[in-house]
Order: structure tokens, then sequence, then C-alpha cells
């Protein structure tokens, strides 16, 4: 993986596209705080690591194209991936980037879905894992106020326990993470549960 090829097209993009970058990248500092707490049980690489904070942060550029509604911004989003001339970039690690923007949010990955189907074993579980793992985190930032200032994670073989510290109630991102954990719990194949700290 070419690393400042992924840096350089992610803040490229961002530039172009996104209008609320305290919000993605909020949620890309609880998404890698999350990833780093799961290390032992998914045991990914930094590379996957860096295609989490690159679709992290570029998740919701398809609002740029499907304003005011943001019906489908989750598919604009990976379409706005795969499409940017990523100088130097390795045309895998732009694709799973898509992907795991791209399921940020609504259906989970499915075989008939367009990219998903053509990977390998591997990096279908490479996309679960990371998007799991990213919906989870915008889900902690639902409101788009950052009250959720940190995660710790507490990992046994048959529970993961988020530990959120944040500010005031976070019945809505406790409600919000409930819902969009769906694919993390199902990775994982035990109880998730979320506690405010």
């Amino acid at each position: 993986m070419n690393f400042e090829a992924i840096r350089t097209g992610t803040q490229e993009l961002m530039d172009r596209y996104e209008s609320e970058p305290i919000h993605v990248l909020h949620v890309r500092d609880l998404a890698l705080q999350i990833f780093d707490g799961l290390a032992l049980w998914h045991a990914l690489k930094s590379e996957d690591r860096a295609i989490l904070e690159a679709a992290a942060s570029l998740h919701d550029i398809g609002w740029a194209v499907t304003l005011p509604e943001g019906r489908r911004h989750h598919k604009e989003s990976a379409r706005l991936i795969q499409e940017h001339a990523w100088a130097g970039a390795d045309h895998s690690d732009v694709v799973l980037t898509s992907l795991v923007a791209r399921y940020h949010r609504r259906s989970l990955p499915h075989e008939e879905h367009s990219g998903y189907g053509e990977l390998s074993p591997g990096d279908k579980a490479r996309v679960r894992v990371l998007a799991g793992i990213l919906r989870v985190a915008d889900a902690l930032d639902r409101r788009h106020l950052q009250r959720v200032c940190d995660v710790k994670v507490e990992l046994t073989p048959k529970k993961l326990t988020f530990l959120l510290d944040g500010m005031d109630s976070l019945e809505p991102e406790i409600a919000a993470a409930k819902k969009k954990g769906d694919l993390l719990r199902q990775e994982f194949g035990g109880e998730v549960t979320w506690v405010a700290v």
C-alpha cells in the first residue's frame, strides 16, 4: 500500500466535496479508536487501518451530489472515491476504501452488490469488519455534535462492550449505535453493548 497516495487522495476528495469536516474527522477518530481497541479480535494490519481512516474521512462526500435529501449518498460516496484519480494508489485499496464508505449506512454487504461480490473471501471479510466499525463510529456522532469524546473497548470471547466517555446524555448516540451495530455484531458473533461512563 502507498500510504502517502491514500492520504493525498483522501485530502483532495475532502477539499473538493466535504462540507462538514468536523463530523467526518470526529467519526474517523472514533473509528480508529475502535479499530485499535479491537485489534486482538480482528487481527487486521496497518493497511486496513489506513483504509478505514480514508473511508471514514470520505463516507459523507456523496452529500455534495445528493443534496438536499442525501438519498443514496453512501453509494455516491463510493462512486466518487472510485472515480477519483488516485495518483500512486493501488486500485484494490481504492476499491476497498469505496466499499467500506458505501456500507457506512443502509444495507449490509451482499454478494449481488457491484464490487463486493467480486472480492476474494478475505477481502470481503475485511470490508465487513471495517464497515462494521465505521457504522458504529458514525452512529456515535449521530447528532453531529461530537458528544462522544472517547471510546474504549472491553473484549471477551463472547462479549464486546463499548465504554463511551462524553458530554451530556449519550442516549441518542447509544440508540443509533445499537441500530447501526448490526454488521459488527454479526461479524463478532457475540453480545455487543454500549455504556456511557
